[in-house]
Parts: structure tokens; sequence; C-alpha cells
């Protein structure tokens, strides 16, 4: 496929020349002044209340300003041509398509426009003219993927079979694209019932060697086979599935198993397979650089040919994922219904995006309920981390341990993050000698740089092997010298052997890196008052009482007594000195 990501990355330039803004924060702050005196009053006012919205990622909002801006605005006006992107993007291709005919006009050559013009036809069964609007869009990427894989179906709407599979033809140009030839032509054949022509093309596509087939195009086969009473052909369908283990494949394996064939089929319209066509172009440019919101767009169309279709929603609420907003993404799993086969793997996202925006209480009803389908690693990992927000270590330690049992060879590479989870929650129930044991099992599995801080961190605060403890501590900055946490880590170890300027240094670059942690104040606060610095200790602890600590380590009442009454004179731990100037001076600042 990477020859046609490729062409789609340079269509993807294309279809955004026109449509790139960027606003600094500055900008953003006088934006926002503007429009909250008059954020609708005239067309500049919408305009820049659009603009405020776009950057804050409420886009159907924003789209709707731009509207009400476009209304007054003249008719060749650039914005017209952001506007159809932005509401194709959201799924209001109805509303799309008048701005797409209005940025026509304008003279906009974005081949994106006759992508949604064809779409819109279809959808709405004229099929003749889809096809035309297909023909306008004309470059590589329609001639060899687009076109192929639309006009196909827009004539199988038209049921001139020849041509739809005629139409497909392109794609055996590129042995990358064989499979995508052969599933549309075998699922043509099926929805306009040429059942040995679609037998033939559905056989062809299975017995490609290293053949590893999506869940739809698995779907649709068992789907054929079932009806057709073809149990031979069904084990191949079920090993396929087999092979991908997943939640999802694993209902096409329940549906095969039960062995009806008085089932109806799959593609019930040609805006079934249209859709997962324009689905799959969705899913080729994910994987992507920077061309993720042409993904969206794609997607969008594909929600709007079928809307019962999940895979394209899953889709969009992966890469909103990525973006970090998880309340946006959450919206799109949710229309995922219970009947559907990607439902399970969408629960399970809501339920990731709710512990992220740190909704324990909403996200542990989902997972326990995942726990009676096929609880992978990540569903009892997520349930322990609630628990251990919760601070009921034992029923944390519980969950770990049973996603630790789904790995259980001595060295497995995936091991190492869930023994370190499971350590930290015994090194919160106060045994920390089996702490260190399993802290000790992971870091002999990866060597990597959160082991090492936190089995360091954690011997200092129980002040057993310091000079090992100071060694790891440093190993995990100079692999890690950016990261808060490490940083801390390096800072509060310098303040517990008594540098305490050195630990400034550190602590202070800590709370640069990681503004938003709550202990490096605590800690900061502690190095200030043993420097004689106690107007800034109060004003630190001050500070990280204020902070979530998502480190759960911060006694709030401890820093209120620190507040009101300061604190004792810190003892310093002993450590070897030459031992520590060796370790201290590996690293280079």
């Amino acid at each position: 496929m990477d020859k046609i990501a490729l062409v789609l990355a340079v269509i993807a330039g294309i279809i955004f020349s026109c449509t790139c803004c960027h606003i600094n924060d500055n900008q953003e702050k006088n934006i926002i002044e503007i429009t909250s005196i008059e954020p609708a009053g005239n067309y500049y006012g919408a305009y820049l209340a659009g603009r405020v919205a776009h950057i804050r990622h409420d886009f159907n909002i924003s789209a709707d300003y731009y509207m009400k801006a476009v209304e007054k605005m003249p008719s060749d006006t650039p914005i017209i041509n952001q506007l159809y992107i932005m509401l194709t993007s959201q799924g209001r291709i109805d509303e799309a398509v008048k701005y797409a005919d209005l940025a026509i006009k304008n003279k906009d050559k974005s081949p994106f426009i006759y992508t949604i013009k064809s779409v819109y036809e279809a959808k709405h069964e004229n099929y003749q003219q889809a096809i035309e609007f297909a023909d306008k869009c004309d470059n590589n990427f329609a001639r060899n993927l687009l076109n192929p894989v639309t006009k196909s179906w827009f004539y199988a709407g038209l049921g001139q079979y020849e041509n739809a599979i005629k139409a497909l033809e392109p794609l055996l140009k590129d042995s990358a694209l064989h499979n995508i030839y052969l599933f549309n032509a075998g699922a043509i054949s099926d929805y306009l019932k040429k059942n040995q022509e679609a037998d033939k093309y559905y056989s062809m596509l299975t017995n490609v060697r290293g053949a590893a087939l999506s869940k739809f195009p698995l779907q649709v086969l068992s789907n054929f086979y079932l009806r057709n009473s073809n149990q031979e052909k069904l084990n191949i369908i079920k090993s396929l599935a087999e092979d991908q283990n997943s939640y999802s494949t694993q209902k096409i394996i329940e549906d095969i198993n039960l062995s009806s064939s008085d089932i109806s089929p799959i593609i019930t319209s040609p805006l079934v397979g249209l859709s997962d066509s324009l689905f799959g172009i969705a899913a080729i440019l994910k994987n992507q650089p920077d061309v993720e919101e042409i993904s969206i767009l794609f997607a969008s169309l594909a929600i709007y040919a079928n809307p019962n279709y999940d895979a394209p929603k899953l889709l969009i609420g992966n890469i909103l994922d990525s973006k970090e907003l998880y309340k946006e993404a959450n919206y799109y799993y949710q229309q995922i219904k219970p009947e559907q086969y990607n439902y399970n793997i969408a629960q399970f996202q809501i339920a990731k995006n709710l512990l992220a925006m740190e909704q324990f209480e909403k996200a542990e009803p989902i997972l326990r309920n995942l726990l009676n389908y096929q609880p992978g690693a990540e569903v009892y990992l997520s349930l322990g981390e609630i628990m251990r927000n919760y601070k009921r270590y034992k029923d944390a330690s519980i969950y770990y341990q049973k996603a630790l049992d789904l790995f259980p060879e001595p060295i497995n590479e995936q091991r190492w993050a869930i023994l370190l989870a499971l350590g930290s929650v015994y090194e919160s129930m106060g045994d920390f000698d089996k702490a260190e044991k399993i802290l000790r099992q992971a870091l002999s599995i990866n060597n990597n740089f959160m082991v090492k801080n936190y089995l360091g961190y954690s011997l200092l605060k129980n002040r057993k092997n310091i000079e090992e403890a100071f060694q790891l501590i440093v190993d995990a900055y100079t692999q890690a010298p950016d990261e808060g946490s490490i940083i801390d880590s390096l800072g509060w170890a310098l303040y517990q052997i008594g540098l305490y300027e050195k630990a400034i240094f550190y602590l202070e670059k800590a709370s640069d890196a990681s503004p938003s942690e709550a202990v490096i104040y605590d800690h900061l606060g502690d190095a200030y008052w043993d420097m004689g610095r106690k107007y800034e200790a109060v004003y630190q602890w001050n500070h990280a009482i204020k902070l979530k600590d998502s480190s759960n380590e911060l006694n709030k009442e401890t820093v209120l007594q620190k507040i009101n009454n300061g604190k004792e004179k810190h003892v310093p731990i002993k450590i070897d000195q030459k031992k520590f100037e060796k370790i201290f001076s590996s690293i280079k600042e």
C-alpha cells in the first residue's frame, strides 16, 4: 500500500492548500476578547467566533458561525473553500454540498469537491450523476484508486454489472491493490446475485498467500457462504478470523458456528459497498503522517453513505484519541451499537478516554461489563488503574496480577510494564520487600528508565541500598533528561543526601518540565525551606495542594501542616562520597 499512500499524501496537500490558517496565542486572546463583546453581530464577529471555536476543536459550532459569516460576506470569499471541508469532516454532507457548489463557482480546484458531490448523488440514488461528478475528479489518485472503487458501486446501483467490473480494472495495475479488486468484484457480484462469479472472486481472495483480510471482508464472505451453505469455504474464513484473535473476529466465528443459511445479505445496497470503499481509503490515510484530517473526511463520507457501518466511526475516534480529544472521540464510539462487531472495542476506548479525563466512576462499570466477554490485559490494567486511584491497592494488585497471568513466559517483553504497575501498588500497601522483588523482575526484562526511576526512588524512600538507588536514578535521568518525573527524582535524591542547592536546580527544572505535578512543588518547597528560603517554600507548598496529584504520593494534610507550622530540619541520608561523585559525574549538563 505504500505507493498508494504516497499518492494520497500528495493529494492531501492539494485538498487543503486553501484551508490552512495559523493563529498564535496572542491572536487567539484578541479574538476571544472581540467575540465576547460581539460574537456574531456582523460577518466579521461571526467569522472570529468561528475561528475561536475552530481553535478549541468545537468544529460543529465553528461551522455554524462560519455559515453565518458567509451569509453576509462576498460570494467569492475564501472561507467557503474551508467551510465545505469542515462540514464534511463533521458528517454534515447535505450542508457541505451547498458550499461545494459555491466553491466551484469560485474556481476552487480541490478535487475533493467532486468526491463530495458524487457521494451525495449516490446517497440519493442518482448514480448516473454520481458517475459524471466522479469523472470530473481527474488526477492520479482518482484514476488509480478513488474512481475505480466508487464508480464500480455507482454502476452496480444502475444494475450495469459488466461496467461495474470494468471500472475496477485500474486496480490491477498495482499488485498492492489486487485484494481490493477481488473483494469489490466479489461483493458487486454478490449484490447483483451473480453467485458463481462472487464465489470465483471470493475464492481467489482467500487463496492469496499471506492474505490478512480485515473485518468487513471476513464478515461479507462468511455471510455469503452461510447463505450458500458452503461449509468448506466457511472453515477457511473461520481460520482467517481465528488468526486475528480479537473481539470483533470472535463475533464472526460465532456467526459461522451457527451455520444458519436463513440470514439476510450484508450488502443490501450499493451504498454499503461504497461506504466500505471510502472507509478503506480513510484507513490507508490514517497511518500516514500529517493527513489525518483527510482520513476523517473520507471516514465521514463512509458514514454518510452507510450510517450503520461501525468501522469508520471507530477510525475517527482513534484519530481524535491521538489528538487527546477524548470527549469528541467518545461521541463517535457511543454511536456503535451492541449488536455491531466493533462494540466491545468501542466500549473499551470509551472507558480508556474516561480514565484519561479522570472520570473513574463512569469508566469502571464499562470495564466490568467487558469482563463478561473476552477480557484482555488492557481491561485488567485499566481496572487496576481505577483501583489504584481509589487507593484500593489490594484490589488493584489482583487486577494487575490477572493481566500478568495473560503473559506467562518468564521473559515476555510485555510483562515489564505490568510488573512495574504491580510493584507500585505493593509499595503503596507498605510491602516494600515484595515490591522490590517485582520491580527487579521488571528491570531484568527491560532496562527501561521508568523502571530504573521507580526502583531507585523506592529504594531511596525506604533508605535501602543508597548508592545503588542513586545510580538507578542517574541512569534514568541520562536516558530521559527532559522527563519531569525523572528530573524530580534526581532533585529529590540530591535533597535526601543533603545537597540542597543542587537539588533546587533540578527540582526547579522539573517544575518547568511538568508544571502540573503536585509532588514536584512539595519537594521544591522542602528544599527551599532547608536552604532558609522559607517564604518561597510556603508558596510552593500552597501551589502543591491546589494541583491534582497523579502520583498518589502527596499527603495534603502533611503539606498543610508544613504551611502552618513549617517543617523540622532535614536529616540527610549518608552516602559514600566517592561513589556519589563518580555516579554524579556521569551527568553531562
